[in-house]
């Protein structure tokens, strides 16, 4: 899924990157809002859209943001929303995204030669792919 937000057009609407990202993450992932005491107990209330609202790329169609001016402004008015391919799971190494690549060295070959051969494959990848 993408989302992809027209930073001109929201800024013509008077509305900020940060209020654009504020009503996404509350919207899909949750948001603590405050607490509330029932029969003696304390309770933490989360603001998130209901499932049935956040199913489907045009369900964000259906979100609005305050603007500057406070006005409610819809967000099929400055943004586009999609499914697109993508890895079904999310492998990351220290933070960034990353991929493993598991292999032997060929019959009669050494490791330490298919070490080297693969760290010159590895050097000819695009800019900022690395390895470890």
């Amino acid at each position: 899924f993408k989302l992809e937000v027209d930073q001109e057009k929201a800024q013509a609407l008077g509305v900020s990157l940060s209020d654009i990202n504020q009503t996404i993450s509350t919207a899909l992932g949750g948001t603590y809002v405050n607490d509330f005491i029932d029969r003696g107990r304390v309770k933490k209330v989360y603001v998130q859209a209901d499932a049935k609202f956040r199913m489907l790329p045009e369900d964000v169609d259906k979100l609005y943001v305050r603007s500057a001016n406070g006005e409610m402004v819809p967000f099929s008015a400055f943004t586009t929303a999609h499914w697109v391919y993508g890895s079904p799971r999310l492998e990351r190494y220290n933070g960034l995204p990353s991929m493993e690549i598991q292999g032997e060295a060929a019959p009669g070959t050494s490791s330490g030669d298919a070490m080297a051969l693969m760290e010159n494959l590895a050097s000819q990848l695009p800019a900022g792919i690395g390895y470890d």
